[in-house]
Formats: C-alpha cells, sequence, structure tokens
C-alpha cells in the first residue's frame, strides 16, 4: 500500500515493513495532492508516510484490501484551482464525512485531466483504526458516489458558467446508441509501441473493436453521434466534433468517412460564431427548445392550481417578506401552470416557505426537486416539502410513477439544468397537468457566461420575477 500511495501521487514513501523507499518524485503530472481527514482523526492520519504504513501494518492475511480507489475525469472547462475545488467538495461530502480517510491527487494531463482518491477502509477509534466497514464495499455506496459524482461537476461547472454537463448513466439509460469506449490505462502514444502485457494488449485490441462498431453504426446514422455529443455540450465547435469522433472510431479511414458523414447530414445545426469559432448543434435540440417553449407557453395559461387571494393576503401577512419577495410570492401562488422565478440570498427561503404553505392549505402536494441530493436537503429544509433529486425523479418517472393532477411540482437549481432535462421535467408536469415551479439563483443567472435554457424559460413565462439579494 505504501508503495501504491507512493506511485499515485509520486512522491518518496519509507516502507517500514519491507525496509526500502518508493521513490516515484520523477513521475511528472502531478499538480496538486492533499490528505483530507474527518475533524477527530489523529495527527498522523495527516502524515502520508505514517498513514499508509498504518493501514499496512494494520492488515495480516495476505489477500487483504488495504485501501479503494476512486479515479474521476475532471472538465477540462474548468481551471486548475476549480478542479481542486471540485474533488475537496466531491471528497468532504461523499468520504470525509463518513468516516474515510482520503489522500488524493490531481493530475493535469491536458487532454485528460483526472484525480486518483485513495480511501481507507477502516473506521477511525480513539485508538486507530477499527473494523473494516463492509458497507463501503457495497455496489448501493459505488452507485451513489457515481451519481454524487456527476451531479457536483455539474454544480461546478453550472457555477463557473458553462454549459457542459455530465452524465454518470449508461449510454443505454441515456438512449444513446453507441457502444461505451473501454478505460485502457495507458496514454495512446505508448499504444502503437512495442511489446505491451497481455491484458494492455487485450484492452487495445477490444478498444479497437467498439471503435469499429461505433463508427459502423455513426455512419449508418450520424444523428446518434450528434445527439451523444449534445448530450454532454449543447452547442460545440468543430474541433470538439472532431475530438469525440476521432475517439469512436477505429482508423483515419473511418474517421474520414464519419466526420463527412456527420458534416453533411441534415441533423447537424450552424448556430454561427461565437468567440471566433464557427457553433453548430443538433435538430433533437433544436427541437427540444420549440417544445419548452411551446409547453411553457400552453402551462402558463392553464388554470387550476392558484390559490385565492384572501388566502395569499392572508399568509403574506404571517410572514416577513419584502416587497419584491411579496411580488414573487404572489405570482408563483397564482392560476398558470408554468412559473419561473430567479432568487438570491435569504429571501429565497421566505418566499419558498410561503408559496408551499399556501399551495398545502390548498390541498395541493408539493413535491421539491433538485439537481443534486445536496441541492434536495437544502430545498426540503427551507420549503417543508418532501424532496428529492433530480436522478431519482426521473427513474421513478421512467419506471411509470406518475404525478397526480393535484401536484405542485417545485425544481429549485433550474439554472443549472440542461435542455433535456427541462423538457423532461416539463412533459412530466404537463402530461399529468401538474403545476411545474422553476427556481433559478438569480447571481448565477446574470454571472454565467453560457446561455442558460432557464434564461430563455423565464423570457417565456409571463410573469417571471427576478428577485436578488436584499
Amino acid at each position: 500500500m505504501v508503495a501504491a500511495a507512493a506511485y499515485r501521487l509520486g512522491v518518496a514513501l519509507r516502507d517500514q515493513r519491507y525496509g526500502v523507499t518508493h521513490n516515484y518524485v520523477g513521475k511528472r503530472g502531478v499538480t496538486h495532492s492533499e490528505i483530507m481527514a474527518p475533524a477527530a482523526a489523529p495527527h498522523w492520519a495527516h502524515d502520508r508516510e505514517a498513514l499508509w504504513n498504518t493501514v499496512e501494518a494494520g492488515e495480516f492475511r495476505k489477500d487483504s484490501q488495504l485501501a479503494r480507489l476512486i479515479e474521476v475525469g475532471l472538465p477540462m472547462e474548468l481551471s486548475a484551482d476549480e478542479r481542486v475545488t471540485l474533488v475537496r467538495d466531491y471528497v468532504a461530502e461523499e468520504f470525509v464525512a463518513k468516516g474515510m480517510i482520503a489522500d488524493f491527487c490531481v493530475r493535469g494531463d491536458p487532454n485528460n485531466p483526472h484525480a486518483h482518491i485513495l480511501l481507507t477502509l477502516r473506521a477511525l477509534t480513539s485508538s486507530g483504526f477499527g473494523p473494516k466497514e463492509r458497507r463501503w464495499n457495497g455496489k448501493s455506496a459505488l452507485l451513489e458516489w457515481r451519481c454524487a459524482w456527476a451531479e457536483r461537476v455539474n454544480e461546478h461547472l453550472a457555477r463557473a458558467g458553462h454549459a457542459a454537463r455530465i452524465d454518470h448513466r449508461t449510454l443505454a439509460a441515456q438512449q444513446i446508441e453507441l457502444m461505451p469506449e473501454r478505460r485502457i490505462g495507458i496514454a495512446r502514444a505508448r499504444q502503437g509501441f512495442g511489446a505491451l502485457p497481455m491484458h494492455l494488449e487485450e484492452r487495445i485490441a477490444e478498444q479497437q473493436r467498439i471503435a469499429q462498431a461505433n463508427g459502423v453504426t455513426i455512419l449508418e446514422d450520424p444523428s446518434v453521434a450528434l445527439r451523444a455529443l449534445t448530450r454532454q455540450r449543447p452547442a460545440f465547435t468543430h474541433q470538439e466534433l472532431v475530438q469525440y469522433l476521432r475517439a469512436r472510431t477505429q482508423n483515419a479511414v473511418e474517421f474520414d468517412a464519419v466526420l463527412t458523414a456527420v458534416s453533411q447530414s441534415n441533423e447537424l445545426v450552424a448556430l454561427g460564431a461565437a468567440g471566433g469559432q464557427d457553433r453548430f448543434t443538433s435538430r433533437d435540440m433544436i427541437e427540444a427548445e420549440k417544445s419548452v417553449l411551446r409547453r411553457t407557453a400552453s402551462m402558463a395559461s392553464r388554470r387550476g392550481h392558484g390559490v385565492a387571494l384572501e388566502r395569499q393576503n392572508l399568509i403574506a401577512a404571517q410572514c416577513t417578506l419584502s416587497d419584491a419577495a411579496l411580488r414573487a410570492f404572489e405570482s408563483v401562488v397564482s392560476e398558470g401552470d408554468a412559473k419561473a422565478l430567479a432568487v438570491s440570498g435569504s429571501p429565497k427561503a421566505a418566499i419558498l416557505a410561503a408559496a408551499s404553505q399556501a399551495w398545502s392549505e390548498r390541498g395541493l402536494a408539493v413535491r421539491g426537486v433538485a439537481p443534486s441530493r445536496r441541492a434536495a436537503c437544502s430545498l426540503q429544509a427551507v420549503s417543508g416539502a418532501i424532496s428529492q433529486s433530480l436522478a431519482a425523479c426521473e427513474e421513478e418517472w421512467q419506471a411509470g410513477v406518475e404525478l397526480s393532477r393535484d401536484t405542485v411540482l417545485l425544481l429549485d437549481g433550474a439554472h443549472m439544468l440542461g435542455l433535456k432535462q427541462l423538457e423532461r421535467v416539463l412533459a412530466v408536469a404537463d402530461r399529468a397537468r401538474a403545476k411545474a415551479v422553476f427556481v433559478g439563483d438569480f447571481d448565477q443567472l446574470h454571472a454565467a457566461r453560457a446561455e442558460s435554457p432557464f434564461r430563455d424559460l423565464m423570457r417565456n413565462i409571463p410573469d417571471s420575477v427576478e428577485v436578488p439579494h436584499d
């Protein structure tokens, strides 16, 4: 374990069990490393050499599992500092808060920034490590970590003003008709040289078969590649299209054929130049945008979920609302089944709590939805409405669980959602003839560098309200 830590983190560590020093200081690429531990952890937990020697000394079976390694790809859109902040945020919430010690490093490879996160397996006690926590080895924990990573990355991308998003679900679950790539574990430059270990040769051969199959699929239907690419980024440059297709074709001949097919496809839509580069999207995204605008226009004029004016006045008198917050409250609880609100700071909690009370007293079921589990907990705390992550809600909807007509779907963090996500949420609410209220962050909406679908939603719903900080 000491050797494994030294290798991944690019440091020199003295191995007390074997009496040797593992020196990987010359290993390039590590741009940041640190140890994060629970507040009650002993001082040696922050000493890398002491930490991993203690882990090694605590295991006696020859087949003992010593640690867990989590590898995550980091968004190229984020700066080096933003990537470190992202990893810290994720590690603190998902691992350290549960009692693990995490030793992580960020590798700044230009075309493949990523992080290695080494985790302890035993709970900490006053005298050191206690028994192994078997629940940390469960598949359910792994799936939660995958989902949480996607949520956290998308939060940080939105906060930095980027439209790109990631999805932890399988390609099949995303309805993308491509085969997932095979992770090889060595740089592309090494793949064409000399004799490699058999397991690496097998991985390379398998990846080539997958790339060939994906190339054939895209040649048969170029829209498959466009739908898949716009799941990650709603608008893209020619270079981004080239990078995407090159990774999904076997050789130069297949790549040229696939690029020509996609470039000549009727599904490719030119958006014009931005930032000195031509940008494109897919016809599927254009249709999704039209669908969102049609649904919001139809739902905004629909009646049946409004709170009577007398009840509005009574609840407003009970709650201390500023003039701007009062206007927002009156807007979201009035007639109309599509509402949008951009709000920041303390007014948000007051508005949502008052609105939730008004809907509940009206006999409506308020259901909170947010882009992440963490945001759902915050929404539930301020509004009092039972809240879930969007991923959990979408699983239910795909399984056939429908909303009722008497539901108010309160979606917080709407400024973080992509166009296709907004379309799916609106479709569910519209089909059930429920009310949908979209709440976004005023500050982040106005600071965003990328055009947000939520901004279009605000423009399309007549009585949308913006409430800045007090």
